[in-house]
């Protein structure tokens, strides 16, 4: 049987962690004090920090980092006095969890899972879900944002980081436009097999229909929005937008 998608990207990003990946290297004790005096900051896409108006209270908060292992993000909450949960395929990323928290002297729940399937967790258990770029390495978003409605509280706030598919358009040098959309190694034998050949891992290109429209036809309600850029090369230079980070929220009245 072929390996499952899900788990060939799994792999990648184990191997892209040991080659000193950005978003696979824990934050300093130093950044971890900061933010116990709360000088911080967290991102979703690659350049522009999260407003801090977009976090429910912090403090006794039940928070689940959503393919948001590594040590970064969830290691910040819990210095403002959140209760982390961190899903995530990697096991790498999650060792990297672990060992902060030993560091740092705090409890973390690591659970490695596959987030295109039903998250392991009761109805409305977390107050937060913070979820950066990541369902770039997902065929079909429709179900996360379904379940990420599912395991909110009622007035619980999902914050995404979410890719509009034009880094896919172009050559490595981002030159020249060479892929059509949408973009999926799945359906597509030489793609698949150029997308593994040349370390890429298996990604997919989203719509705003599928990203925004999903997040909506779950049930949530959009209350702010802003855009980013891939923070180096040719479309950053040219402040191309590449990115959206989006702060939806479960109504209270939801059923």
């Amino acid at each position: 049987m072929e390996q499952k998608y899900t788990e060939v990207n799994s792999s990648f990003i184990d191997k892209w962690i040991e080659e000193g990946w950005e978003w696979g290297q824990p934050i300093t004790h130093e950044i971890f004090e900061k933010a116990k005096n709360n000088e911080w900051f967290v991102l979703l896409t690659p350049t522009k920090p999260v407003p801090k108006d977009w976090f429910c209270y912090m403090k006794g908060a039940k928070v689940l980092g959503l393919a948001s292992g590594g040590g970064q993000q969830m290691p910040i909450f819990t210095a403002l006095g959140a209760k982390c949960t961190v899903l995530d395929y990697s096991e790498s990323q999650l060792k990297s969890e672990r060992m902060v928290a030993e560091r740092e002297g705090y409890e973390i729940e690591t659970v490695r899972a596959d987030m295109t399937k039903p998250l392991p967790f009761e109805d409305e258990s977390f107050d937060l879900i913070f979820h950066p770029v990541s369902n770039c390495y997902v065929e079909d978003v429709l179900p996360i944002w379904k379940e990420c409605f599912r395991v909110l509280k009622k007035g619980g706030i999902l914050l995404s980081g979410v890719d509009n598919g034009f880094n896919y358009l172009f050559d490595e040098n981002e030159t020249k436009v060479v892929q059509k959309l949408p973009f999926n190694p799945l359906k597509d034998k030489e793609l698949y097999e150029a997308s593994v050949k040349n370390d890429w891992g298996i990604q997919f290109s989203h719509t705003i229909e599928e990203q925004i429209g999903g997040q909506l036809k779950a049930g949530f309600m959009l209350t702010d929005i802003y855009q980013d850029t891939n923070g180096a090369g040719r479309l950053h230079e040219f402040n191309v937008p590449t990115f959206y980070a989006t702060r939806v929220v479960k109504p209270s009245n939801s059923k």
